[in-house]
Parts: structure tokens; sequence; C-alpha cells
């Protein structure tokens, strides 16, 4: 039976799901994913090394039936299926030799940003990692080339980055570690729902794929292999994010740290890498932008933005504004109350702000400045 080539596609994703270098010998001597299914059984063996199990496999109807229905699901939830070979396969990754050979994607953004930065670190994120993390993410919004920022939708610093991202007006990627049909941690479903609106999430696991201790391993290679750099927030001695900061090691990507007190539990994994110059130490978070020589920030600083707003607007915009400034969410009635008038014409003012992207909201509807 003839299939679809991403059908064939999503079966080598099947049978070489982690053997992500043996797919790579695949994919690199294929034009299309349908010749290997092509191939005599003495040709096969040979090109697999006579692995009996990935043979079989491969010469199993069984594993394209499955593919299809995969294939099947993925057009109905609009859900994208991009292969290694395809365009639109992030480039970043496709350098990687352990690039997988599918990726799931769904969202509105792209997977080959001018820029990309990964945002990782602990999932016990203490005040101090929360707010640098969202200080840093700031800064990269002030940038004319917005990057896209990159994470694993995990507690702490994870759900961190992705939040302040988007409150800040940049793309986000969450790379998931399961199955497109499942969300992992499930308390960030809601979260991830949100992230589609203004980023995408992406996986290399097949449908029904649920989280084991491998799974987060091959996650943050996904991470590091999308990005220009990684920054690690907040890591203990032992962690994921140093697991991710390796891998970008290993693929020649630059590292950031931020460093903390030697008494600090959830420093000591990031002074660990600065201390033997594994990673570049963060000072400011514009040092970040400058070692990476995206030095574009804006025309104007983002005081002298709002500044410029206030002079345009009448009293009811300027005590909007004025609520708004301290960068901070706030509430509808908070809001109302400072702005001092008829709370219609504070929600209509609202509304238009929000049209104008001068203002947004969180995920639990509180107000935002985006300038």
């Amino acid at each position: 039976m003839e299939y679809d080539e991403t059908v064939y596609a999503c079966a080598i994703n099947r049978i070489f799901n982690y053997n992500c270098r043996a797919a790579r010998a695949v994919t690199d001597r294929f034009a299309s994913p349908g010749e290997l299914f092509s191939l005599p059984e003495r040709e096969l063996r040979e090109l697999l090394h006579g692995n009996t199990h990935y043979i079989d496999a491969v010469l199993d109807g069984d594993c394209l039936r499955k593919a299809d229905e995969e294939v099947r699901w993925a057009r109905s939830k609009d859900v994208r299926i991009i292969y290694i070979r395809d365009k639109e396969y992030p480039r970043r990754l496709r350098e990687c030799p352990d690039a997988p050979p599918v990726l799931f994607h769904k969202g509105c953004a792209g997977l080959n940003p001018s820029r990309a930065i990964a945002v990782v670190g602990t999932r016990k994120a203490t005040g101090y990692g929360i707010s640098q993390c969202r200080r840093i993410i700031e800064h990269l919004a002030g940038l004319k080339d917005r990057p896209l920022v990159i994470s694993g939708l995990a507690y702490g610093i994870d759900i961190t980055a992705h939040l302040a991202a988007m409150e800040y007006g940049l793309q986000t990627a969450a790379i998931l570690p399961t199955g497109m049909d499942s969300i992992y941690p499930s308390p960030h479903r809601q979260y991830a729902v949100k992230i589609l609106g203004q980023g995408c999430l992406i996986t290399d696991f097949p449908k029904g794929a649920t989280p084991m201790p491998v799974s987060f391993l091959r996650r943050n290679r996904i991470i590091a292999g999308m990005a220009d750099a990684v920054i690690l927030v907040e890591s203990a001695e032992k962690g994921g994010g140093l697991v991710t900061a390796g891998i970008a090691l290993s693929y020649s990507r630059d590292v950031f740290a931020l460093p903390g007190k030697t008494t600090d539990k959830y420093s000591a994994g990031c002074n660990a890498l600065i201390g033997r110059n594994a990673a570049a130490i963060i000072t400011s978070p514009s040092c970040i932008s400058e070692a990476l020589n995206w030095n574009d920030s804006a025309a104007v600083s983002r005081k002298e933005r709002l500044m410029q707003l206030f002079e345009k607007s009448d009293y009811i915009r300027r005590n909007i504004l004025l609520a708004l400034s301290a960068d901070s969410a706030v509430d509808r009635n908070t809001i109302i109350e400072k702005a001092g008038a008829d709370p219609q014409e504070v929600l209509a003012r609202l509304t238009e702000m929000e049209m104008e992207g001068t203002v947004g909201s969180d995920i639990f509807g509180n107000y935002i400045l985006k300038v």
C-alpha cells in the first residue's frame, strides 16, 4: 500500500525514536522518507547493519498503519508534521548530529526566527531567580529584532520564562517531553493553550508517548539545539538545566549563567559552570545581548516610550499608564479605581490600548504594560 510521504516520515520517527543518530544516517541517505520502505530486504539489512529490531520494524506493515493513524490525527488537530529535510525544520537544530527526524508543531510561531534564545533552570525557582529571569526577558524585548524564547514548560524558571515572554510581547516555544496529545505537567495545560496564541508547542515524541526519565533528556537537546544561546537562571548541583547547558556546549552554543551566593542551593550549579569557565557570567540583563552582538536596542528606551505615550494621552489614559508603570500585573478593579473616572470610560480606554498593543493581559485577566 502506498502512503503519503509524511506517513513514511512518522514511521521513521517511530522506528528510530530513541536513536536519532541512526535515523540521521537514514534521512541523510534518501531524498524522501518513503525510499527506505521500498528497499529490498538484502539492501535493508546492509543499510541497517543487520539490526533485526530496525529491520523487522521497517518490514512490519503495522508500523506504517500506526503512522498513518498518527498523521490523520495530527491533521485533525492542526498539528504540523515537519520532516528534517523540510525547509520549515529548524535550521539550527538540523546542524546537530542527533536531531530528530520529525517534529510535531502547533501554534503561530515559526521555527526559524532570526534570533532564538533558551531560558532554563530549576523547578524550585526562588524569588531572586524569578525576578532576574523577568529582567533578562524584559531586556530582550527591548531589542528591535526580538528573539524567540525557548523553554520546557516545566515548573519554576521554565514557566516564568514563557509567561514573561508573552507579557513583554515576545514569541515563545514550549518543548514538550510527551506526545502532542498530552501536556506535562498537566497543571500547565492552561499556559500551553495561551502559548498557542503567541508562540508554539513542539515535540518529537509520537502521539501517546508519556514522560519517562529519558524523555526530559531528549526534550532538553531540542531546547539547546534550536537556540543561539542558553541562559541558565538557577540550578542546584544537579538538574535538567545543567544537562541542557552541557548539551548546548556540545553543540557549540553560547551558555550564560546567573551567579548567586555560595550558600544558595539553587545557585550552586550556575556558580560551578561559571567557575570552570563553561558559562559566561550574567552581570546584567544587557550583557547577554552584548556578548551575542545583538546591539540593536530599540531607538528609544522604555522610559522614553512611556513619556511619549504619557504626553499624548488624556487624563484617563495617563492614570492607566501610571497604574501599570511599576511593571506588574494589575487587576481591572484597581485600574478603574486609580483612573478616577467612570468605569465604562476606563474599560473603553483599556480596550483601545489593548488593540494598539500598549497594554496586554496575563492568563488571569490582569493587565500589563507592553511598551
